[in-house]
């Protein structure tokens, strides 16, 4: 097996996420090698877990430091123990499919090209069975290595989840009986009982004839080996060992009781490959995977952290597939004639230990320090660009207490050049951390789109125009982020829940809206420039297109890439859940058939208008990120539309039932009017600490279309009962959204604005300077009233 080859073929449903374990790394062999392949598969959700100690050294040593850590892919590195972090597996992850490989190789170029090593590679599809069961204990495994508390890491594999909901089903007996009568299991290293004790009970009673061992590292005195076959007697143990270049201890005294053979390694590679072999009558007991001949690795009393599978076949299989005839048959290797043992230096595991640094993350303008356990936090930070070059000093003591961990405000030009992290105090130096990029790695986790959603997501990635059949499109690929995991429900912002849960017990991941804006005093608060809530998925696309439309910015990431659309048949498809579990219930009932593409009236801007108002106002569920979304959309439609060529004297700037403004209004009170407005029921994570930049963009284009119905619409009898009515409706938004003045006028709002004025106020004519806009709506915060008159 070559294994880069190997995680590169893409299935007919591409993955999305990946999950690699190692004990050593080099980051160039990850992101030159493993990360090109895992991509190749469809993966852009990437999480690397590695010994904290080992990744610490690769990144002090003097090797190439990595590009993309951070930002393309997330690193986390469980606690550091006694013993070491020693897993190799690769989860894929897909929306119904999944691929493991679980292995010997590290993420190294010799793991992962030069070695000899062993791995097994294990697939399911959409069905149950065995091997998705496998797949699951595996995936529990690894979330199992990362704590619930918001990180990075966490975020990877909670959104991995929500994109593969097949990983929520039971994982069964640990042993799993195959169709063909052969038997497997995964076996990760536990507190309670050692991978051997495991390996011994499936085989069981029967009693072993030969026991074959290959393993590059050994106990001093075999300990490990003569504990196993202690328990097996096996009547023959054979072990292949390289004779010139080895660490077996030969003076071991139970080197004399076993049967040493020539490795004959192909081509004089190393033998990394870790694999015992149990022959009895009637089956090949196989083990292999990272786990060493050590009591480390395999004993109950093990401090180490490992991954290995079990395979019963019948007699012969194991023999004739991995070629052990060569051994079994082999002359035997007197102890005199190995070269001497080599000696290796040690890795200083704990010399790097007491060098860490601790964690460093960006996110929502703040730079976020977790010290290692202990550490008083004195001393210098010093903040490195990509090649290691200083930036910047930061004393310890900037710091300010924010939950667990300690933050420092950041710049965005600091930000961006912004790549590894020490703390240097008097003669000391860390080692190098790297700097995690939160949004960033939000930004980068995408699902490779097929069938419907890839032709949903071309009408907003090359897509000219705006039009009203586009909102079809948007359910499209809003069903396709938000349906597969009610629980989750893809987005960061919100998790939806049940009618009867909001406003119940606090829960402990999200807040609603209101104690969102109240959980902070207003002058903690920044100028609106939080996450990004809509990263990570499909619907980040239309964000991208209504701030192109907007003149706000470029796309926020490059969807022209090889295997973001697949333009694929219609059964290509992960869209293909039940529609009534998400589809929006008033649109699917006033447009069954697809809308023609052809030239509309006001009249029909006004049937869906009023459909989506009845919509939100009857649903009582929670709401989050995707309906912030939704009112957004439909409010620069109809200011976009305002003046077009399908309607030659374009909807009516009047306030008549089937004007702009009169429709804008209606979509506005859906959402912040009535006794339980939509934005109550609006659901936020706990972790933001400023308004995510979607939500503003949404409350400050809805403030401006405000502005905007003021400054065109006509002063004359017809319409002096409707502006009024935009005052008080602008009153009570400002009271619901609990903006402050810093968030109303700051650099977000201002350049929103700015933009909305560039686009949309050139379509429209509107000849009022952003700076006049800004001004109005900064008054309004400091009026108090209540929504009288707002129906």
């Amino acid at each position: 097996m070559k294994l880069p080859e190997r995680l590169g073929r893409r299935p007919r449903k591409p993955f999305h996420s990946a999950i690699t374990t190692t004990f050593a790394v080099e980051f160039a062999a990850v992101e030159e090698i493993l990360l090109p392949q895992l991509r190749a598969s469809g993966a852009n959700n990437l999480l690397l877990v590695a010994d904290d100690r080992m990744a610490a050294m690769a990144l002090t040593d003097g090797s190439r430091l990595p590009v993309a850590l951070g930002r393309d892919y997330a690193l986390h590195s469980p606690p550091a123990s006694d013993g070491i972090f020693h897993p190799k597996i690769i989860l894929q992850l897909g929306r119904e499919t999944g691929r493991a490989f679980v292995s010997s190789a590290n993420a190294t170029g010799a793991g992962l090209g030069g070695n000899v090593e062993i791995a097994i590679e294990i697939e399911s599809g959409n069905e149950d069975g065995p091997e998705r069961e496998i797949l699951r204990a595996i995936w529990q495994y690894l979330n199992s290595l990362v704590s619930e508390e918001a990180s990075p890491a966490r975020d990877a594999l909670r959104w991995a989840r929500e994109r593969a909901p097949w990983l929520e089903g039971p994982v069964g007996a640990p042993l799993k009986e195959l169709d063909d009568g052969s038997a497997i299991g995964f076996l990760p290293s536990s507190t309670d009982r050692g991978i051997s004790n495991q390996f011994v009970e499936w085989i069981g009673n029967e009693k072993v004839r030969k026991l074959l061992v290959v393993s590059p590292y050994w106990d001093s005195n075999l300990s490990a080996l003569s504990e196993l076959a202690a328990e097996l007697s096996p009547k023959e143990i054979i072990l292949p060992i390289d004779s010139e270049h080895h660490e077996f201890p030969a003076e071991a005294a139970f080197a004399k009781k076993v049967r040493l053979v020539d490795l004959n390694s192909p081509n004089s590679r190393f033998t990394h490959a870790k694999v015992f072999v149990a022959l009895t009558k009637h089956h090949d007991h196989i083990l292999f995977g990272s786990a060493n001949c050590t009591t480390a690795a395999l004993s109950s009393a093990g401090s180490n952290a490992e991954a290995c599978v079990y395979r019963r076949l019948p007699a012969g299989t194991a023999v004739k597939a991995l070629g052990l005839d060569r051994w079994i048959d082999a002359d035997r290797l007197e102890l005199s004639q190995l070269a001497d043992r080599e000696d290796l230096p040690e890795i200083p595991l704990a010399i790097l230990e007491a060098r860490r640094p601790g964690s460093f993350e960006t996110d929502q303008g703040s730079l976020f320090w977790q010290p290692p356990i202990g550490d008083a936090g004195d001393g210098i930070i010093q903040l490195l660009d990509r090649a290691g070059a200083l930036l910047d000093d930061i004393p310890a003591a900037s710091f300010a207490s924010a939950g667990s961990r300690l933050a420092v405000p950041i710049t965005s030009e600091l930000q961006q050049k912004l790549f590894f992290a020490r703390i240097v105090r008097g003669e000391f130096v860390s080692t190098t951390a790297h700097v995690s990029h939160r949004q960033a790695l939000r930004e980068s986790r995408r699902e490779a789109a097929s069938g419907r959603v890839a032709r949903a997501l071309s009408q907003f990635t090359d897509g000219t125009d705006f039009e009203l059949w586009m909102h079809e499109a948007f359910e499209t690929l809003v069903r396709a982020d938000f349906s597969q995991s009610k629980e989750g429900a893809a987005i960061a912002s919100a998790r939806p829940r049940e009618p009867k849960e909001v406003g119940a017990a606090a829960d402990p991941t999200n807040l609603s809206y209101e104690e969102f804006t109240e959980a902070r005093p207003g002058s903690a608060r920044g100028s609106g420039n939080g996450a990004n809530s809509l990263a990570g998925t499909y619907t980040d696309s239309i964000r991208d297109f209504l701030n192109l439309l907007t003149g706000r910015s470029e796309p926020s990431a490059d969807r022209d890439d090889d295997g973001w659309l697949d333009m694929g048949e219609e059964t290509d498809d992960i869209d293909d859940v039940p529609d009534a579990d998400v589809e929006s219930a008033a649109l699917a009932s006033v447009n069954p058939e697809p809308v023609e593409r052809r030239k509309i009236d006001a009249k029909e801007f006004e049937y869906y208008i009023w459909a989506y108002a009845e919509e939100i106002e009857d649903d009582g569920d929670a709401i989050g990120s995707a309906e912030v979304l939704r009112l957004r959309y439909w409010i620069l439609l109809l200011l976009f539309k305002a003046r077009c060529n399908d309607l030659p004297k374009g909807l009516d700037c009047s306030s008549a039932p089937q004007s702009w403004p009169r429709l804008v209004a209606r979509a506005l009170v859906a959402f912040f009017g009535g006794k339980s407005p939509a934005i109550s029921r609006l659901m936020m994570a706990r972790e933001y600490s400023e308004m995510p930049v979607d939500f503003m963009e949404c409350w400050v284009t809805s403030l401006w279309a405000l502005d905007a119905i003021e400054a065109l619409m006509p002063n004359n009898r017809a319409n002096r009962d409707f502006l009024p009515y935009v005052s008080k409706l602008r009153v009570l938004m400002i009271k619901l959204l609990g903006l402050t003045a810093a968030e109303l006028t700051g650099t977000t709002a201002a350049d929103i604005r700015a933009g909305l004025d560039r686009s949309i106020g050139m379509r429209l004519g509107l000849l009022a300077s952003a700076d006049n806009i800004a001004a109005t709506a900064a008054e309004d915060t400091m009026v108090g009233s209540e929504r009288d008159g707002v129906e």
